[in-house]
């Protein structure tokens, strides 16, 4: 992580690079004034040659000051703090400031009124040296020019007599404290101007950082709405891939479904088949015989051979029709091979009724109408394994697709009867609440294991052997029931037998 300056220390860095961007102004001027300095003191300096000796310490530390300044870069990279390089440079003006205080002082005693009058003029113009060059360093500002101010006044007061001493004192203090204040004012104005800028530039930088991060976020965001728009239409297509596997699946268990009602449809039409052919056999031999009979009657009504021998071969014919037999038969033929054919019908009827091929939407439906087309067509299966008891309430029309129903029913049944492992009983109730119509199988086979319990209604889960089911009625149940707005309940004793309870809505959904 990148750490970034803290705003202290921007506000250090640029008040030290303008400071030594003005340090040339004041360096210009300071040294001709201080050569006209080292003229004046001429007397002074003969009679006290401290004052020379000072001068030349000044220009020993003018000169490396002088460097600093030229050479401002590879100070800053050879000393990146900026508060080293502000104590530095205040350093040298408080030397310097000093030193001019101490000029003052030895040269006072020892100079006269002119010269002491020049010298607190030039004592002024070192403060507008100062004014001019003001520095937001506000050390080094008052180290250069305190010390100045301040030997002038004591230089006044040790010096020769001069006119009006005292308001000359005034003024060095007045200009003492202006120039205080003065610098003090402008030091902390420029500095709260430098932080406002700087507070401004974080501001700045923080919103386009924030920006930069918000462009970033919509990106991803954008990159986020884009696969997960990618990943919609992958749901949506495995959704209708899965829609149509459930329906082929569906299309699966109706046809497992008739492959096990084959069978038994196979016997319950052949049976009344079998009898009318039978009959049909019986009519044959009576009709030739009657045939026979008419057609000898027929050629003695016309003159043909009379007599003893026809009478006898009349005899002979009559008996072997069995007129009696075909009197007293001829009646429950027909009316078995009426019932049988009507069996055949009904069991085609229900079946179409079963399937509904062409109504395949919703229909008010009555729901014992629906049971007795399911076991009409499976009765052969059911009751091959179990006694069917019916007990059916009073329940209104339900609006449901009729075919769906038929087929839950016919998976519930069927699963009834497998169940049992020897023949039992399979008891179908009916009954109704105040939205609801309900359907309760029952029956007494070996019951559900509680291990198994929350997964019978799982696709393709089955606990018979393999290649004995596909795993798909009960799911298909559950599947119609919540297509139907509806629920199916189970309960199960193992070893007493299973309950299972279609809900459906009496209003479609």
């Amino acid at each position: 992580m990148i750490s970034h300056p803290s705003n202290t220390t921007k506000l250090q860095e640029i008040l030290v690079q303008d400071l030594y961007r003005r340090a040339p102004l004041p360096l210009l001027l300071f040294i001709p004034i201080l050569y006209v300095f080292y003229l004046v003191l001429a007397d002074p300096i003969a009679a006290r040659p401290a004052i020379r000796w000072i001068f030349l310490a000044m220009i020993g530390v003018l000169i490396p000051r002088s460097a600093a300044i030229l050479g401002v870069e590879r100070i800053r990279a050879r000393l990146p703090d900026p508060r080293i390089r502000i104590g530095i440079f205040a350093g040298t003006a408080l030397v310097l400031g000093c030193l001019l205080a101490a000029i003052n002082i030895l040269a006072a005693p020892v100079a006269d009124t002119e010269e002491l009058s020049i010298m607190v003029i030039i004592a002024a113009g070192i403060n507008s040296i100062a004014i001019i060059s003001m520095s937001p360093s506000l050390l080094s500002y008052l180290f250069y020019m305190a010390p100045n101010i301040a030997s002038v006044g004591v230089a006044v007061m040790i010096g020769p007599p001069l006119q009006f001493r005292g308001v000359l004192l005034f003024l060095v203090c007045l200009n003492l404290l202006s120039l205080v204040v003065m610098a003090t004012h402008v030091h902390v104005r420029l500095r709260k101007s430098i932080m406002l800028r700087l507070q401004v530039d974080e501001t700045n930088e923080t919103l386009r950082t924030a920006n930069a991060n918000l462009q970033h976020e919509i990106a991803e965001r954008s990159a986020a709405e884009s696969a997960l728009r990618q990943r919609n239409i992958e749901l949506e297509t495995a959704n209708r891939r899965i829609a149509e596997t459930h329906v082929q699946l569906l299309q699966s268990e109706k046809l497992a479904s008739v492959g096990q009602l084959a069978a038994g449809i196979a016997h319950e039409i052949n049976n009344p088949l079998a009898y009318v052919h039978s009959n049909l056999g019986s009519l044959g031999r009576y009709a030739r015989g009657m045939l026979d009979l008419l057609d000898a009657y027929g050629a003695a009504e016309g003159g043909g051979a009379t007599g003893p021998d026809a009478l006898r071969r009349l005899e002979h014919l009559k008996c072997a029709a069995n007129m009696d037999l075909i009197r007293k038969d001829l009646p429950s033929l027909l009316n078995e091979s009426s019932h049988g054919l009507a069996r055949v019908e009904r069991i085609v009827r229900d079946l179409r009724e079963f399937t509904r091929i062409d109504r395949s939407g919703s229909e008010a439906t009555d729901i014992h109408e629906c049971i007795e087309q399911t076991l009409s067509i499976s009765a052969h299966q059911i009751e091959a394994k179990a006694q069917l008891v019916r007990e059916y309430g009073d329940v209104p029309l339900v609006e449901c697709v009729p075919a769906q129903i038929n087929q839950a029913l016919l998976n519930l049944l069927l699963n009834a009867a497998q169940s049992n492992e020897t023949r039992g009983t399979i008891t179908i109730r009916t009954g109704a609440d105040d939205d609801s119509v309900w359907i309760a199988v029952m029956d007494t086979g070996k019951g559900i294991d509680p291990a198994h319990i929350d997964r019978i209604f799982d696709p393709f889960f089955t606990t018979r052997d393999v290649g004995s089911g596909t795993g798909l009625g009960l799911s298909m149940v559950h599947c119609v029931a919540k297509q139907h707005g509806g629920r199916i309940d189970v309960d199960s004793v193992p070893g007493r037998g299973t309950v299972f309870t279609l809900w459906l809505p009496i209003s479609a959904r």
